[in-house]
């Protein structure tokens, strides 16, 4: 199964990136609809707050809906971004203007104080990465896929050096966090699955055709996704059907999935929405 003509423009019109606003400052930070206009990625801190990446660096959401930012007062443009626990990855352009980091790409940046300061880790200037992943119960391991159609590139030192992996078109990677080896791509030809970080990829059979994608920590094989018609889509282990728990409004921007799977987090055009109950009913946490 392949993505309908519309349905591709959609997709890919996600992954564009736009120059971040020279006023885009520390000091006068984007109101939240602002911000959920250009969102890449999404997260969840060790302290169980939500971690919004933008096109004017890494906001921080709490329970309240409230929202601070940008981490470590850096507005830059967060094209790819992966968490796990209190470490944070990365990857886009330097905010204009920038004495901080080369450009014209980030290559990998890394936080290892839950967003209070960013250091450069390898490939800068030189790589933006789109699609980001870190396997959250091992952060050595992280993948990434260039804005540039580069191979997919694979490190086990967690960012510092990289080897070259298979080629492919991918909406999404997710390092499977309790399966060392194994990865996640979504694709316009449907779900492919690594075991053998990401040299490889066949096809994962009986899957929805997603392009939104997160990974359960702490329940082998559990999945949650978005499919191209905006279905929110769980499989709650390895070998379960996948079941419909209902559609986004408008278009998802980006999902994340707390420790046992009940927690659903993603930005559709509502603004940034939760489930606590595994996706059956959802509530806004802050309008967009």
């Amino acid at each position: 199964m392949t993505l309908a003509a519309g349905a591709i423009l959609t997709v890919v019109g996600l992954a564009g990136c736009a120059s971040p606003s020279s006023s885009e400052t520390p000091e006068s930070a984007p109101a939240a609809g602002s911000i959920f206009e250009g969102v890449h990625g999404l997260g969840i801190d060790s302290s169980e707050n939500l971690l919004v990446a933008s096109h004017s660096g890494i906001y921080r959401v709490d329970a309240t809906g409230e929202l601070s930012g940008p981490l470590g007062g850096e507005p830059f443009d967060a094209m790819g971004f992966t968490v796990a626990g209190d470490e944070y990855f990365v990857s886009g352009h330097p905010s204009a203007g920038s004495s901080t980091f080369e450009g014209p790409n980030l290559g990998l940046l890394s936080s290892a104080d839950a967003g209070e300061s960013w250091s450069s880790l390898s490939l800068a200037g030189a790589t933006d990465f789109h699609a980001l992943t870190v396997n959250q119960n091992d952060p050595e391991r992280v993948y990434g896929l260039s804005s540039d159609g580069s191979p997919l590139l694979a490190s086990e030192d967690g960012g510092v050096t990289w080897s070259k992996g298979a080629n492919i078109q991918a909406y999404a990677l997710v390092a499977d966090p309790n399966t060392p080896e194994r990865l996640f791509a979504t694709t316009p030809e449907g779900m492919r699955v690594s075991d053998d970080a990401g040299q490889s990829f066949t096809a994962l059979e009986g899957t929805p055709l997603l392009y939104l994608l997160a990974a359960v920590p702490n329940v082998p094989g559990a999945l949650v996704g978005v499919d191209v018609e905006g279905a929110v889509w769980v499989r709650p282990a390895e070998d379960a059907q996948w079941s419909d728990r209902g559609t986004v409004e408008g278009t998802a921007y980006a999902i994340a999935v707390g420790a046992d799977g009940e927690r659903i987090a993603l930005i559709d055009d509502r603004g940034l929405v939760e489930s606590f109950d595994g996706g059956e009913s959802w509530t806004v946490l802050t309008a967009g």
